[in-house]
């Protein structure tokens, strides 16, 4: 056991990413990095992979000094990109028969059981029919015993949720074993298909999060780690545990908002009222986030989009696209070397761990081979071809070159094709030439196995060119390409487009990369601050904001920014009620969150909603694990000018509660 562990009180903040696991600690007291550890992430194990970054960072400090447990996650997001759900019901009351076929032949509601229940309200809050208990009963009895949740969305139920509540009641009664997820929990925005779809993610999700979170405590409980655990939810934000448990579509792009919160954090950007970049470069992806001149990262008005499925989840901005030190560099149809959107094994790790690979690679260059030094690593799964089980078989010993493999192999071309075939389903991993190996080549990283970096780089070099060239290309096209796109964000928000191939985009590449001397007539330049976050960001971030005449910030521990930004992040709860005036009858009607209330005077409307949200939120948020919960009232009211005659016409008032912890 180490001696000397720190021991003052601080938070750990957890990152667990997609290719490396980031656990940071954070003093209390002063709010600085104190110990901090990355690991390998195992997308078969995340509890694992949390478990023994936990033991690496707990050689370090002693499990007593630890007062809050953070963590942010891409479980969420990656479970509704990889079609990985548990299977859920949906119910959907006093929605269009019609409205809900056209949206499930788009592919926008997908449900293991979608059935339809008589009910619902209008946009002021009125029963449209009275909720079928009949009807409810009879769908429930049909809902499948494979089933773990059911997600209810009622029809303008963010108006008046008590079809949905009552539902709900009938669903505990009949079926106690379901997790139920209702849409007005989730959301106020009316968008009702958009809601059901975000209700029915959300029901997929309970069992998935709470299994994951029930294994972290139990984990925390065997480390001596005695606090409540919290977790970043995609807008930056944190919650406690028993509230994301039953909202974990709230947890969508939680890594990338950590990260964003992080690198915030650690460079201090609070302070540029431009706005900001954040680049955070993975080992698979770039995430470009924005910071507004607060420093407060930038949300989706509409909701965020995941996997195509357009939902009501309040999380940040976000533009990823495919590049990483980890991508895998390859050719074009044009015989052009350009990065793949895959991530795979860098050469010099893989020689770090199997150095039979130098000789393999010595062998291809014997040969006069030319063209990607592509490694296959065995991977998991059954065979289907006496092809395959001889592939994996040869792989027993250890990684080899794929020409190794076809060495003698009839119709090369489709075996190639068969090859390509078994890493799409898993059985085989891939190694080859990176960014990280380009970065080894040119002496500016030191990590793995040079020599493999080197050879790789002669192997992949088009004729002429040395292995230095061809890293330093490869480093350049990280560089432009991520120039590239901090450009189109920033002139999208500007209302320009510029489209693959267009002029406009193919003069700023021509700019980046000085074809023709261009950048001597045209500077391009980012009129927001630039900050880098993520393991390789040291490496290509200075060099994107010379490109574009603006002094990048790289922060220490930006490499585990992520962990920082879980660490730091505070507590928030925001809720809205709308009252809307009743014209026929002179009365103003409180839309609150059990159902609707009238009154004669807009001022007693107010009064009540206070009256009624303040302990309802203040228990809401005690229960989402704030300690000592604070609520800010604002009060908006929105009027009309009437055109010809002057004055205003009043329309709505729009009360929006937000619950900040001081503890």
């Amino acid at each position: 056991m180490k001696e000397n562990k720190i021991k003052t009180p601080g938070i750990i903040g957890i990152d667990a990413g997609g290719t490396y696991t980031d656990l940071a600690f954070i003093s209390s007291e002063d709010w600085s990095v104190q110990a901090r550890v990355k690991t390998p992430t195992n997308h078969d194990d995340m509890v694992k992979t949390i478990e023994e970054g936990l033991d690496l960072i707990l050689e370090n400090i002693d499990a007593a000094a630890i007062c809050s447990f953070n963590l942010a996650t891409t479980l969420a997001t990656n479970a509704i990109v990889e079609n990985k759900l548990r299977k859920a019901a949906l119910i959907l009351i006093g929605y269009n028969e019609t409205i809900v076929k056209n949206a499930v032949a788009d592919g926008a509601l997908h449900a293991d059981g979608l059935f339809l229940v008589g009910g619902g309200h209008n946009q002021r809050g009125e029963e449209k029919e009275s909720l079928n208990e009949e009807q409810m009963r009879k769908k429930i009895a049909e809902i499948p015993d494979n089933v773990e949740a059911v997600a209810i969305s009622s029809f303008f139920s963010v108006r008046n949720p008590s079809h949905e509540n009552r539902a709900a009641e009938i669903l505990q009664e009949l079926r106690p074993d379901l997790y139920i997820s209702c849409g007005h929990e989730l959301s106020t925005d009316l968008d009702a298909i958009k809601r059901a779809t975000t209700t029915m993610m959300n029901a997929g999700l309970i069992p998935i999060v709470m299994e994951l979170l029930a294994s972290v405590e139990d984990v925390c409980n065997r480390k001596g780690i005695q606090v409540p655990i919290t977790i970043v939810r995609g807008d930056g934000t944190i919650v406690g545990a028993p509230w994301a448990k039953m909202h974990p579509v709230e947890m969508v792009l939680s890594g990338p908002a950590a990260s964003a919160c992080g690198a915030r954090f650690l460079a201090l950007a609070d302070a540029d009222e431009r706005g900001t970049f954040i680049v955070d470069i993975g080992g698979t992806t770039t995430d470009i986030i924005r910071l507004d001149g607060k420093g407060k990262p930038v949300l989706l008005e509409e909701g965020a989009i995941v996997a195509g499925h357009k939902t009501l989840v309040k999380a940040i901005d976000i533009c990823t696209f495919g590049l990483g030190g980890d991508s895998r560099i390859i050719y074009d149809d044009a015989q052009t070397l350009t990065m793949g959107y895959r991530r795979v094994r860098s050469l010099c790790s893989l020689a770090h761990e199997h150095p039979h690979i130098i000789e393999e690679l010595k062998m291809l260059l014997q040969k006069g081979h030319h063209g990607e030094p592509l490694f296959l690593i065995r991977g998991s799964g059954d065979t289907e071809d006496a092809f395959e089980a001889k592939i994996l078989a040869n792989l027993e010993d250890g990684p080899h070159a794929r020409e190794v493999l076809l060495f003698g192999e009839n119709t090369l071309w489709l075996k190639q094709r068969q090859i390509e075939r078994m890493e799409e389903k898993g059985l085989i991993q891939y190694a080859s030439f990176t960014p990280t190996d380009a970065l080894h080549v040119l002496g500016l990283l030191e990590k793995w196995n040079q020599k493999a970096s080197i050879l790789g780089a002669r192997l992949i070099a088009p004729y002429g060119r040395s292995a230095n060239d061809v890293a330093l290309y490869v480093r350049n096209l990280v560089v432009n390409t991520i120039g590239r796109e901090l450009l189109k964000q920033s002139l999208a928000m500007k209302g320009f487009s510029l489209l693959t191939g267009g002029e406009g985009q193919r003069l700023i590449d021509a700019a980046l990369c000085d074809e023709g001397n261009v950048s001597r007539q045209i500077q391009l330049m980012l009129d927001k601050a630039l900050v880098g976050a993520g393991a390789p960001s040291w490496a290509f971030i200075p060099l994107v904001g010379e490109s574009l005449h603006e002094a990048a910030i790289l922060p220490d521990h930006a490499d585990v920014a992520g962990a920082v930004g879980a660490a730091v992040g505070s507590f928030s709860l925001v809720y809205s009620v709308q009252i809307m005036p009743l014209k026929e009858s002179d009365r103003f009607r409180v839309h609150y969150p059990l159902g609707i209330a009238d009154f004669s005077a807009l001022e007693e409307a107010v009064d009540y909603a206070c009256e009624f949200m303040n302990p309802w939120l203040t228990d809401r948020a005690l229960n989402a694990g704030a300690v000592n919960p604070r609520i800010n009232t604002q009060r908006y009211d929105k009027t009309a000018s009437i055109n010809g005659i002057g004055g205003e016409i009043y329309l709505y008032t729009r009360l929006t509660f937000e619950v900040t912890d001081f503890s």
